[in-house]
C-alpha cells in the first residue's frame, strides 16, 4: 500500500497546502494500493498512525519554506536522519505540542520505527505564511504542478524493478 499525505499548517496561507492537495486528490481514482490522508496533527501521532497503517511507500505533499523561489516544486527522496538519543528526545519533544512540518515528521517517525524505507516529499516554496484560507497565486501554481509529480511518483513506484 502507498500512502499519499498531506501535511500542512491549517489556515495558514500557503503553508495549508498539503490539506488542500489532500482535498484535490481524495477526489480522484488513484489506484486501490493508494490511500490518500492528511497528516496535519502532531507528529508523533502521525508517527502512530504509519505503525498502524504499515505502508510500504510514503509520498508526502506540503508547502515548506526552504529558500526556493515561491512556487518552486521540488521532489525529496528522503532518507531517514541519524538523530542522537538527544536529537530523538527533542523531536518527540517539539512534537508532543501538536506541531508538524515535515522535518519534524520525517524525524519523529524515523525516531519511532515508523518512517516507511520508500519516502519521498514533494514539496512547494510558500509565497506567503500569514493566516489566510487561500493559497498565493504562486503556491496555487505550485500545488498544480505538486499534483502531477504525485500522480508520476504513483506510477514510478507501480514500475517493475529494472532487471525484475
Amino acid at each position: 500500500m502507498i500512502l499519499v499525505a498531506g501535511v500542512g499548517e491549517l489556515y495558514q496561507g500557503d503553508l495549508d497546502l498539503g490539506r488542500l492537495a489532500v482535498v484535490r486528490l481524495a477526489g480522484q481514482d488513484l489506484g486501490p494500493d493508494v490511500v490518500v490522508e492528511e497528516l496535519s496533527y502532531g507528529a508523533v501521532a502521525v508517527a502512530q498512525r504509519l505503525e498502524d497503517l504499515r505502508p510500504d511507500a510514503l509520498v508526502l505533499i506540503a508547502a515548506h519554506a526552504r529558500g526556493r523561489p515561491a512556487g518552486a516544486v521540488e521532489r525529496i527522496e528522503i532518507e531517514p536522519p541519524e538523530l542522537t538519543a538527544a536529537e530523538q528526545q527533542l523531536a518527540v519533544g517539539d512534537a508532543v505540542t501538536g506541531y508538524v512540518t515535515v522535518d519534524l515528521l520525517v524525524e519523529v517517525a524515523a525516531a519511532l520505527g515508523a518512517l516507511p524505507a520508500r519516502t519521498v516529499s514533494i514539496e512547494v516554496e510558500p509565497a506567503s505564511v500569514q493566516p489566510s484560507e487561500q493559497l498565493t497565486p504562486e503556491a496555487q501554481a505550485g500545488l498544480e504542478q505538486a499534483l502531477g509529480l504525485v500522480r508520476a511518483e504513483l506510477a514510478a513506484l507501480r514500475a517493475p524493478a529494472p532487471g525484475g
